[in-house]
């Protein structure tokens, strides 16, 4: 849809308006008829039956292999069978997403009922938010067991919670809301004060994922980091900014000479590169060097960004979930992977071209391939072309909507168009 190279930019920039606009509208229309409450990718393995079997699994994985099959299996073959044994839950992380892709609607369109529909989703965030820590947080409706301990429900994350914190952010900027800031600092509060710190160096730490341990996953520090450094740009703190810098430290030390990040170090089961994880990497750091402006932060940005073009994409240009693909993958294409690589593209867009150029063309694809007819979008495809169209909206219908309206916000908009998207 971006058309031939012989076509003026501006006609492709207009023609690509338009589709994704079209798509866009689409998906409102799924969205207002499904609601803000999802299934989720992960709820089955929170019920007693998948914790035990995953537990057993990471112990004895031939003994165990019985046990989580059935819930592969289902989410493969099946996945609205959840709908028997779970219920729907709210999710910060889509909700927050999802505020942000609606005050890009309101950004692009002047329309107030998106800002509108951002605000009743910001209170409505509130109401589920986890109590008991030093500000507002938020985690998963459901018990996580993974490959190194077990999380309870509404245990908070530093991956979710960011997102909220952005939410409140931007509808401060808006609106000029004091309670949208003042919950913003808050979820800072949280940030900084109730996830551990492991000292990696004489200047530098790792963040850890929850309250409950200490860990080095890169992409946690990041969150951290960009939450620390843009709340210290609103309410300026020595402290916030100190601990983002040992943050940042801690990633830029853990970079590769090649330029890649492992998931997490320390912890052989996470010795890997993946395809989103390396986009929220690079992301927050972006994210965070508009405030900071610092050349260490922009080398290591490039270099990978580098990698990650070089590696985890296919040799059909399309995104691939590893950059060392496992013995046994049946997922060929992961609607996650490009939701955030669009994304990426768009805020390296004016530092690195070709990320635009890529994000474009992904988000052609996503429009014009990969939505179905009532407006949600595929979740995965797999191996031999089977299409897993049972929607999630933390995985990836959000973060899909986000990427569509960033690349609204970087495309100039037909002036034709101005009343023709609904709210």
């Amino acid at each position: 849809m971006t058309g031939n190279l012989d076509t003026p930019a501006d006609v492709r920039h207009e023609a690509q308006t338009r589709h994704v606009w079209a798509a866009i509208e689409k998906f409102l229309g799924w969205l207002d008829a499904h609601g803000y409450a999802s299934y989720d990718p992960y709820d089955l393995w929170g019920t007693p039956f998948g914790v035990r079997g995953r537990r057993l699994y990471y112990k004895k994985p031939v003994v165990g292999l019985p046990f989580v099959a059935p819930i592969i299996l289902t989410e493969v073959i099946a996945p609205q069978l959840r709908q028997s044994f779970v219920r729907k839950e709210r999710y910060a992380t889509a909700d927050g997403q999802i505020i942000l892709a609606f005050l890009k609607c309101h950004s692009s369109t002047g329309q107030t009922s998106f800002l509108a529909k951002a605000e009743r989703l910001a209170a409505e965030m509130l109401e589920y938010r986890v109590s008991g820590y030093s500000g507002h947080c938020w985690g998963y409706p459901f018990d996580w067991e993974c490959c190194h301990r077990f999380y309870p429900k509404n245990t908070p994350f530093i991956t979710s919670t960011p997102y909220a914190f952005e939410a409140f952010i931007r509808l401060h900027d808006v609106t000029g809301r004091t309670d949208h800031l003042e919950t913003a600092k808050s979820i800072a509060q949280f940030v900084f004060n109730d996830l551990n710190d492991l000292a990696t160096g004489p200047q530098s730490s790792a963040a850890s994922y929850s309250t409950v341990e200490k860990s080095k996953v890169i992409n946690a520090s990041a969150y951290r980091a960009f939450v620390l450094t843009e709340a210290a740009h609103y309410a300026p703190s020595g402290e916030f900014e100190e601990l983002a810098a040992k943050n940042v430290r801690f990633i830029l030390e853990s970079q590769r000479e090649d330029g890649a990040w492992l998931y997490a170090l320390d912890n052989p089961a996470e010795a890997f590169i993946d395809h989103f994880h390396t986009c929220f990497v690079l992301k927050n750091l972006f994210k965070l060097n508009l405030r900071r402006q610092d050349p260490a932060i922009a080398d290591a940005i490039i270099r990978g960004y580098r990698y990650y073009r070089n590696n985890l994409f296919g040799d059909d240009g399309l995104p691939k979930s590893f950059a060392i693909q496992p013995r046994t993958q049946i997922v060929r294409l992961e609607m996650y992977n490009f939701a955030e690589a669009i994304t990426l593209g768009c805020l390296l867009r004016n530092d690195i071209p070709e990320a635009f150029a890529l994000a474009r063309r992904l988000a052609d694809m996503v429009c014009g391939e990969l939505q179905l007819p009532d407006g949600h979008f595929v979740t995965r495809v797999y191996v031999g072309g089977w299409r897993h169209t049972f929607p999630y909206l933390r995985w990836p219908q959000a973060q899909l909507f986000l990427a569509l309206t960033n690349i609204l916000a970087a495309l100039p908009r037909p002036a034709s168009d101005e009343d023709s998207v609904s709210a």
